[in-house]
């Protein structure tokens, strides 16, 4: 007895390259999400997040010479909704919408 089970994009949804093209999209769309919350003196800490980051790895990166003390020391900001630890704000505001994206990233 033979059972065949036809899922025609498996290949494409399980591959090493669906994964990469998957974790860069996400990736994309947290930094999206954390951008409103890192602060902007000037911009160049925000403008560096697209320039740095290695959204394929699943890695945010802001480099600038400030970036660790303006991510790890809390302070007043000048621009309202900013706020150190971004990441949290963005798990915290954003996580359900983070896991229906990734759903519809499986087609789930």
């Amino acid at each position: 007895m033979s059972v065949i089970v036809s899922v025609p994009d498996i290949d494409a949804i399980l591959s090493d390259r669906g994964h990469t093209i998957r974790q860069r999209q996400y990736s994309m769309r947290v930094a999206f999400y954390a951008r409103g919350y890192v602060p902007r003196d000037e911009n160049t800490l925000r403008a560096s997040e697209p320039l740095n980051s290695r959204y394929a790895e699943g890695l945010l990166i802001w480099n600038t010479p400030y970036a660790l003390k303006q991510y790890s020391v809390p302070m007043e900001h000048t621009t309202a909704g900013t706020q150190d630890h971004w990441d949290e704000a963005v798990r915290k505001n954003h996580m359900s919408d983070l896991k229906d994206y990734v759903s519809k990233l499986y087609g789930r």
